[in-house]
């Protein structure tokens, strides 16, 4: 009998340890799988945000240029250069374009803004036409319009202005673009330079 007991003892031991030999081998399976699980999703995590970063990296707000005789315009700093200082500041486009794509600013004293539309449109040429406008950035402002070819249609190379009385003298805004016919770079280019005039304010 004592015998019997023995070896039903020693058989339940061996059994007990084979079931906790088991039990271990899948808790470590367990933390094994766990630890790697754990290990992936930081670094998916930090993929995610590096991705965001080098978005947020490309989005640049537009900066407020505030000039000295009292407008101020607004300008997307990636693909515009800015030139002051003086009477005349520029707002040049760097990124794809044909050719040359800006808007010069000009203040001057020695002439009212009719002479200063005038005298432009007698620079481009006969088929250069003066017109009256309201000014931008304003509701009762009168002011020229400079078309150095009126009714131009696709490629090629197109001058135009806004004047007004300003101060002591006459403010100009001129644009130069120089147009490829392909959408893709002129788009971007026109809707740049025509955001700056848009934002057109005076204090």
């Amino acid at each position: 009998m004592k015998g019997n007991y023995a070896r039903k003892g020693i058989t339940l031991v061996l059994a007990i340890m084979m079931a906790m030999a088991v039990m271990t081998g899948c808790g470590n399976k367990n933390s094994e799988l766990v630890t790697i699980s754990e290990s992936e999703t930081p670094k998916t995590d930090s993929v995610d945000a590096g991705y965001i970063e080098a978005l947020k990296s490309d989005i640049q707000e537009d900066i407020l240029y505030t000039h000295e005789n009292g407008w101020s315009v607004r300008y997307n700093p990636s693909c515009i250069t800015v030139n002051g200082g003086g009477p005349i500041t520029t707002f040049v486009y760097t990124a794809d374009c044909p050719g040359t794509c800006m808007i010069t600013v000009t203040y001057d004293v020695n002439k009212n803004g009719k002479e200063a539309a005038d005298e432009l449109a007698k620079r481009w040429g006969d088929e250069a036409v003066v017109s009256e406008c309201i000014f931008p950035a304003t509701e009762d402002v009168n002011g020229f319009y400079v078309d150095a070819h009126p009714g131009q249609l696709g490629p090629g190379f197109y001058e135009s202005a806004y004047v007004r009385d300003y101060l002591d003298g006459y403010l100009m805004f001129e644009f130069t673009d120089h147009v490829s016919g392909d959408d893709a770079i002129d788009i971007p280019v026109s809707d740049t330079l025509s955001a700056i005039i848009d934002s057109l304010q005076f204090n």
